[in-house]
């Protein structure tokens, strides 16, 4: 009799659980509570002196616990190739840089770019995926510690494809997908800082609470992620590596028109971890077993 109990636990554990495997080129971000957002006040009004549009940490602010069932996510960003093979499966119109249907020789492995927010959702939707939420994108990023940067509390210009100078505004230029192994993030994505920002699934929205005044345009628009290449203004030495680290943080925000399509824009793709419960019976539960 203990056997057959003993069975039937670990059977339901399955069920319930299912499986943890991520799919392929993805990585799993488990389910549980992180903490979004920043406490943090830029009290001497830094980012306003040096000619930037909003206070440090404004739009980040309070910050707040939230839940999050387990997901997965894409370790790098879509690529050049895997957005041309969705362009050719599905007669979607490429990104007008390439210069036709393919994309320039040899960069098949650099991320896609020039891209807007319908772009990307629909290769995302034609993948099995979806455009990670922006709470799923931080989290990925600060990882179970929160961390400041993927890779600890101190910026590094070596964690991540950034611009080190203003004299070169392209920076080193944009990179091959991983190829900044000192920033991986705890749970393993790449680039989650740098080469390119990230779209993901969420209006420019205050968090609860928030304080800062809010544009009306800036509420039609949609959030990327994650800072790019390129540099980010004339300052001096000091001033510019500053303004490169804040820009750099996981909590950082920039907002964009979802019509637009930037050279350094680009995204990842997300997909719910659902149970085997879920996979046969559908995502809503009984009310009673």
């Amino acid at each position: 009799m203990k056997y057959y109990i003993l069975v039937y636990l670990i059977l339901a554990g399955i069920i319930l659980t299912g499986c943890d495997t991520p799919p392929k080129g993805m990585v799993l971000v488990p389910g549980g509570n992180f903490t979004m957002g920043t406490n943090n006040v830029d009290t001497d009004q830094h980012a306003l002196r040096v000619g930037l549009d909003k206070p440090w940490y404004a739009d980040e602010s309070p910050s707040l616990s939230i839940y999050l069932k387990g997901f997965y996510i894409d370790k790098y960003e879509v690529t050049r190739l895997e957005y041309y093979i969705f362009c050719q499966a599905t007669d979607y119109k490429p990104p007008r840089t390439w210069g036709g249907q393919k994309f320039p020789d040899g960069t098949g492995n650099f991320p896609v770019s020039y891209v807007n927010f319908y772009d990307a959702a629909a290769y995302a939707k034609w993948a099995g995926k979806r455009l990670p939420s922006e709470a799923e994108w931080e989290k990925t990023t600060r990882g179970p510690d929160n961390y400041i940067f993927p890779w600890g509390n101190e910026f590094e210009f070596a964690g991540a494809n950034v611009s080190q100078s203003a004299i070169k505004k392209k920076g080193r230029g944009l990179k091959p997908v991983g190829s900044f192994p000192q920033g991986v993030s705890f749970y393993g994505t790449y680039d989650m800082i740098g080469n390119v920002w990230e779209w993901v699934w969420d209006y420019y929205l205050p968090y609860p609470n928030n304080t800062h005044t809010w544009k009306e345009k800036d509420k039609k628009e949609l959030v990327v992620r994650g800072m790019s290449y390129l540099g980010v203004g004339h300052f001096s030495k000091e001033e510019y590596e500053k303004v490169i680290a804040l820009k750099s943080r996981a909590t950082y925000r920039e907002h964009l028109n979802p019509l637009s399509r930037k050279k350094d824009v680009g995204f990842r793709c997300a997909k719910d971890k659902l149970t085997l419960y879920e996979t046969f019976f559908g995502k809503t539960y009984p009310k009673k077993f």
